[in-house]
């Protein structure tokens, strides 16, 4: 019988694994930094988009306010959510890919 690398395990349905303790360190960086990332990104869209109807007054500002709190709530619920379940390397690329398109002005909420 031969040895799997590490490439054949993490193949292999329900082999993925580095200990106890390192998969629960994972899912805590994960769900922190996935979840502050997507409570900013929920912010920002919530502020962009929460006073889109124009209120009683004509102008959002209280809905502008109630949305980015609103949005960073969900976001960071949603991010520590999604981020746990699909592991750090996923969440990395992603916060990664968000961070350079916030940065250089290509992010559009």
């Amino acid at each position: 019988m031969r040895e799997l690398t590490t490439i054949e395990i993490d193949e292999v349905a329900g082999a993925y694994g580095n200990g106890f303790f390192s998969d629960i360190g994972e899912a805590i960086k994960s769900a922190v930094v996935g979840g502050v990332a997507a409570g900013f990104a929920g912010a920002i869209i919530g502020g962009k988009h929460g006073g889109d109807g124009g209120g009683i007054l004509g102008f959002g500002a209280i809905g502008q306010g109630v949305g980015m709190v609103a949005g960073g709530l969900i976001g960071l619920t949603g991010g520590v959510v999604a981020s746990t379940a699909v592991g750090w390397d996923t969440t990395w690329q992603v916060v990664d890919e968000v961070a350079k398109g916030f940065s250089n002005g290509t992010l559009v909420p």
